[in-house]
């Protein structure tokens, strides 16, 4: 940066100096700063300010002097006292607070800040919006330090501002934005050998994209990505780069690989850097010395080191350590680190612990709310947090689920997603699990299982007959009366006694009506721990009837399907059979018609059904039974004969131990199918919003840096611009001039002191100037940022430059002022505005800046769509064997 003295002698001149007889002692310093004696300068300069104590010249000589010579105290005071000469000067506000902070000196940020409102210094300007961002960064605030850059135009050549882009990528990957810091490493390509900077940054990233692609913490990151990240973290390391020994040491602590931990000691024992509390503690960690590690940081904690809290800071979030983190959050509160106070947990890391306190106190959706806010380095470790709270509510079977949390977590994304049909589905959840079991009788038309389900009731309430007659779905429940409802579609049901069941089934479908389903209630104590639901066939000739039996298998907590023995598994009972073993649902196979085989015969069929069932990959909850279920219903309604030829005994046996006793995991199962089929559901529409809300501020953030590079173009050219936009509104002056072509014959004191002539003609100023005004800057802002667009067009390209309502209120409010401080307004139609247009050119810059930094909201949909990833995957960890295999 030039000296200050060289700048100032050519704006203030030497005319006191010369007066005073000082020009002597001013050449001498000036020799002396030359010739790097900055302390004889420093005298020289003292020596003019003892008799000019407010020369400007003498107090950038001085301070050109104490900053040489590394007095920064006496910087601060001779930049202090020189600011309040030479307010307006930009490189004196930087220089003032880029010492203050060496010095710790409380008004370096507003000094910085002063820096930033001199917008004909633009270097000046520029270099102070960096320092601010970099303040805000390291006081862990990247969104006020994105806002910093924002202030910053568009270099005028084509070449990207490569100190903005390192520092976009930082706030970026603070912030978890893993498109932004992609975007913005971009522009920084390959570091040379002398960024470390740009290298710390791009290893940053390397770790995160890593992290994210395989939702792994540093310990489990691929080989490969680690190398990438080691070797950059190394160079901004050798470099001695802030925070890059913080990375490194990470790095190292969460490695268990022996050449990449021996590779980082060779670099630190050659820096002499062993013995320090971060290295030992993550070479510990490296070596699986846990304790060891956090006694050296508690070591380097007791001594003030403040580097060794940021290691144990960065050590506990690669190493997931609760502990760690703890023992920094209590050291915090209390212990005074060489450099200040001891720095805060970051907010994250807040929200983290919060968070695992809650989750250990079994409050496990607070938890998730707490982890919806973390992001940045932290985002990591709140994933593996989010996993472990859904799998601790979906343990491994035989351990139930934790379903109010978990019911109550879909509906909540469910509702948050505007997914009303799965919000209902999840609601039908809850009641299921108050409702006893259900278990489906499948199979072909004429396999017997209206027949089995009245055995098994021990009671004819079931439809039989030669004829497919179950059309639909029959819902057998327990009721203190028996009676039996048809659901007719677009009709009244029916409510009839099971004596009249089949002959109103019959009636309705002569009556050409639909049946949608029939629930049968009977007063069966069985009933009150499982439900039945008869299906129709599946080779029924009617297709209406196939799909009402792929329906029960949503209803169904288990199924229970019936083989024709005499022709059992033919090739379309293994394919349904497959689907439903597919869909997860448990099957118990039975072979009906038994009667019908000689032993012998009967065997051999069962042989066949356990070697196509194995073929097939199907399991069955016990081995297959052949039974009767002609027999079995004759028996249970008092032949004693029938019922001891039928088999019934084992089919019996079977049903009250691998279904009825078993019905709470046979239930549990199907919860978990269904919810799991929910939470599928779910990620997916959470996936593809969350998609869409990415695309959005992509757009959003590409808006904004076109505003910003309107603004920069408006207020670089505004001379050329308002020279052009002048002519242009020629023909709305001419319009105006007729408008107040009537005051021309008032009298002239009438004009100025008239308050309803001067409103009328500020009124038709701004009607008739204001918009053409506005679309001209809008239209030139557009040109100016677009070569392509032309400076004026059709509909689409009007529209396309058309200014915001922001913008041209800012105009308006210019022309209004124009015509208050006019003493002739009138006069105004007939002369050049272009120094009005220039104000209204910087007005609109300053209303499409403002539109730029205007904050973006944070979707929610990216929490949504962790949270919604991370039940679906508990749901798809590996279950315990179904009950009885």
């Amino acid at each position: 940066m030039a000296r200050l003295v060289e700048a100032l002698n050519r704006f203030f001149g030497r005319v006191e100096i010369l007066a005073l007889g000082l020009e002597n002692e001013r050449s001498a310093a000036e020799a002396a700063l030359a010739k790097g004696m900055p302390l004889e300068a420093r005298e020289h300069a003292r020596t003019i300010l003892s008799v000019l104590p407010d020369s400007a010249v003498g107090l950038a000589l001085w301070a050109d002097a104490a900053e040489d010579a590394w007095l920064d105290q006496e910087v601060v005071t001779a930049l202090a006292d020189l600011a309040k000469r030479v307010p307006w000067r930009a490189d004196v506000w930087l220089r003032l607070g880029r010492a203050g902070q060496r010095v710790g000196w409380d008004g370096a940020r507003d000094a910085l800040e002063r820096a930033t409102a001199a917008p004909e210094e633009r270097d000046a300007a520029r270099l102070a919006l960096l320092d601010l961002c970099d303040l805000d960064l390291a006081a862990g605030d990247p969104a006020r330090a994105q806002r910093w850059l924002d202030r910053i135009p568009a270099p005028l050549s084509t070449a990207p501002d490569r100190d903005v882009a390192l520092r976009r990528a930082e706030c970026a990957l603070a912030h978890g934005d893993l498109d932004g810091a992609r975007a913005a490493a971009a522009i920084l390509g390959e570091p040379t050998a002398i960024e470390g900077r740009a290298a710390l940054v791009l290893a940053r990233l390397a770790l995160a994209e890593a992290g994210a692609a395989t939702g792994a913490s540093a310990a489990a990151l691929p080989p490969a990505d680690v190398a990438r990240a080691l070797d950059l973290g190394l160079r901004a390391l050798v470099l001695d780069v802030p925070g890059a020994a913080e990375l490194c040491a990470s790095l190292v602590a969460a490695s268990r690989d022996v050449l990449v931990v021996d590779r980082v000691r060779r670099v630190v024992r050659a820096a002499g850097a062993l013995d320090e509390p971060t290295w030992a503690a993550a070479f510990a960690f490296a070596e699986g010395r846990r304790d060891d590690a956090r006694q050296a940081l508690a070591r380097g904690l007791s001594a003030g080191d403040r580097a060794a809290a940021a290691a144990l800071l960065r050590m506990a979030v690669e190493t997931r350590d609760l502990g760690a983190l703890d023992a920094l959050a209590a050291r915090a509160a209390g212990v005074d680190l060489r450099g200040g106070a001891a720095p805060p947990l970051p907010p994250d890391l807040v929200r983290l612990r919060d968070a695992a306190r809650r989750a250990s106190e079994g409050q496990g959706s607070e938890a998730l709310d707490a982890l919806d806010a973390v992001a940045g380095e932290g985002a990591a470790w709140a994933d593996d947090m989010r996993r472990a709270i859904a799998r601790a509510w979906i343990p491994a079977a035989p351990r139930m689920a934790a379903w109010g949390d978990v019911l109550r977590e879909l509906a909540r994304t469910a509702k948050l997603l505007d997914r009303l049909d799965l919000l209902a589905a999840t609601e039908a959840l809850a009641v299921e699990r108050e409702r006893p079991l259900r278990a489906a009788v499948v199979g072909e038309f004429n396999a017997g299982k209206s027949t089995f389900l009245n055995a098994l009731l021990g009671e004819d309430v079931a439809p039989t007959g030669v004829l497919p007659t179950t059309a639909t779905l029959h819902w057998v429940a327990w009721a203190p009366d028996p009676f039996a409802r048809i659901v007719v579609r677009g009709g009244q049901d029916r409510v009839v006694p099971h004596a009249a069941l089949k002959e109103t089934l019959r009636a309705l479908a002569a009556d050409g009506a639909k049946v949608a389903r029939v629930f049968i209630y009977a007063p069966i104590e069985r009933l009150k721990r499982v439900e039945i639901l008869d299906t129709p066939g599946f080779n029924a000739p009617d297709p209406d009837h196939i799909a009402e039996a792929r329906r029960a298998f949503d209803e169904a907590h288990v199924a229970i399907w019936l083989l024709d023995a005499p022709q059992a598994m033919k090739e379309s009972e293994r394919r349904v059979l497959s689907e439903i073993s597919a869909l997860g649902v448990p099957v118990q196979i039975l072979a009906n018609k038994a009667d019908r085989l000689k032993p012998d015969a009967l065997e051999t069929v069962l042989a066949h059904v356990r070697d196509s069932l194995a073929a097939s990959a199907i399991t069955s909850l016990t081995p297959p039974i052949a039974f009767s279920a002609r027999l079995s219903l004759k028996g249970r309604l008092g032949d004693e004969a029938a019922l001891a030829a039928s088999g019934w005994a084992e089919v019996e046996a079977l049903f009250a131990e691998q279904i009825v006793d078993a019905s709470d995991a046979l239930r549990e199962r199907a919860l978990r199918r269904k919810a799991g089929r929910i939470a599928a559901e779910l990620a997916q529409a959470a996936a593809a919003r969350a998609a869409e809300d990415r695309e959005a501020g992509r757009r959003a953030r590409a808006e904004a840096d076109r505003l910003r590079a309107s603004a920069a173009y408006l207020r670089r050219d505004r001379r050329t611009i308002a020279a052009a936009i002048d002519k242009a509104l020629e023909p709305a002056r001419r319009e105006l001039a007729a408008d107040l072509r009537p005051i021309a014959a008032l009298p002239e004191e009438r004009k100025r002191a008239d308050a309803g002539v001067r409103a009328y003609v500020q009124e038709r100023l701004v009607t008739r100037l204001s918009w053409p005004l506005s679309a001209e800057i809008a239209r030139a802002a557009r040109a100016g940022v677009e070569p392509g667009a032309r400076a004026a067009g059709g509909v689409e390209e009007a529209s396309a430059a058309a200014p915001s309502p922001r913008a041209a209120a800012h105009v308006r409010a210019v022309l209004m002022g124009m015509v208050a401080v006019h003493d002739a307004p009138d006069e105004l139609a007939a002369r050049s505005i272009e120094g009005v247009v220039e104000a209204a050119i910087d007005a609109f810059a300053m209303a499409l800046s403002a539109e730029a930094e205007a904050p973006v909201p944070p979707a929610a949909s990216a929490a949504i769509e962790l949270r919604a990833e991370a039940l679906r995957a508990a749901f798809e960890a590996p279950e315990a064997p179904p009950a009885g295999a």
